[in-house]
């Protein structure tokens, strides 16, 4: 099984050291939490040994109109250069450097997005105005660069989530965004903030046909362990046969069958019903896939009741699958 949050955390590292994803799969054993205990010391150590020449630079942030250092950096410093020093300034004078950014292009604010301190994001977050910030995340998402977008998001407030909402139109964007939040609760507040409408909105972009897209709708509802986590699995599980079968397909693909059982565990009977009928649930190595990583108890229940409702094929599959599962799937079809 193919732990999403875990993989989510890696290719933030990989962002961190500048490597392939691919090449840090070992790292994999260690968990999310502890990748990114892992990532966060990493990025402060490599910050750190360069913090003597940005502690000059930064001396130099209260001499220099912000218009001039915007002229200056946009004719003359790398963006990555930019990014590395700004996130000196942006500790040591964030309302100055909150007025800076918004003397920089678009374009060039996204280039260096990347290469700033984690910690200064999280001063410069709340400070940015939402009118130069929301430009620059909707360049970040049209390039794909969900890893960066998703630090700003876990450090934005409130209002700044409302105008994240109202500014970008890009759900497939916010939800693999989304995906990338290295809390749980933190995501889990960040969904309740959205009005409803937007929020399913958000959420179908999981059934577009994108297989990335999909894992992470699948990892975003493995997550919220609460009654809107239930809700948005019925929403989302209610669909057209097409779109629903398109989270069974990406599931089997990556081997996210444990994300998969999660939210097929928060459904109501009345949507397992419609499942038990999909064709994903034809396939035999789908299922049998898919009833091997059932270890929880939920798990099976859920299994169990797909498979009442499902031709003697479905629960022949997941009967010799599932350990003794006889009697509770003869108990089950009365």
């Amino acid at each position: 099984m193919t732990d999403l949050v875990t993989r989510g955390q890696l290719d933030l590292l990989a962002q961190t050291v500048a490597a392939p994803a691919a090449e840090l799969e070992s790292l994999a054993r260690l968990g999310a939490d502890d990748i990114r205990a892992l990532r966060e010391r990493i990025s402060a150590l490599l910050y750190d040994a360069h913090a003597d020449t940005f502690a000059r630079v930064s001396k130099l942030a209260p001499l220099i109109p912000n218009a001039l250092a915007a002229k200056v950096a946009l004719k003359a410093v790398p963006p990555e250069v930019a990014g590395r020093a700004g996130g000196a300034i942006g500790i040591d004078h964030p309302d100055r450097a909150a007025g800076l950014l918004g003397a920089l292009t678009t374009t060039y604010m996204a280039d260096a997005a990347p290469f700033l301190d984690p910690r200064a994001i999280a001063v410069l977050a709340p400070r940015i105005p939402a009118a130069v910030l929301i430009p620059a995340a909707n360049e970040l998402l049209a390039r794909r660069d969900y890893v960066t977008a998703a630090s700003f998001l876990d450090h934005a407030p409130d209002e700044l989530i409302a105008d994240f909402e109202r500014g970008i139109d890009d759900d497939a964007g916010l939800l693999r965004t989304a995906a990338l939040s290295s809390s749980a609760e933190r995501l889990a507040h960040v969904i309740r903030l959205l009005p409803p409408g937007r929020r399913d909105r958000i959420l179908r972009a999981a059934t577009s046909g994108d297989t990335a897209t999909a894992l992470a709708g699948l990892s975003v509802l493995a997550r919220l362990n609460s009654d809107i986590g239930r809700e948005l699995c019925d929403t989302l599980f209610s669909g057209p046969d097409v779109e629903t079968g398109i989270l069974f397909t990406a599931a089997h693909a990556a081997g996210a069958q444990g994300e998969l059982l999660t939210c097929l565990a928060a459904l109501d009977d009345s949507v397992l019903t419609g499942l038990a009928q999909l064709p994903a649930l034809a396939e035999r190595e789908t299922v049998e896939k898919l009833a091997a990583a059932a270890g929880a108890d939920e798990h099976r229940t859920a299994l169990l009741a797909i498979a009442s409702y499902g031709g003697e094929e479905l629960r022949g599959w997941i009967a010799a699958t599932l350990p003794e599962p006889a009697d509770q799937l003869t108990e089950a079809a009365r």
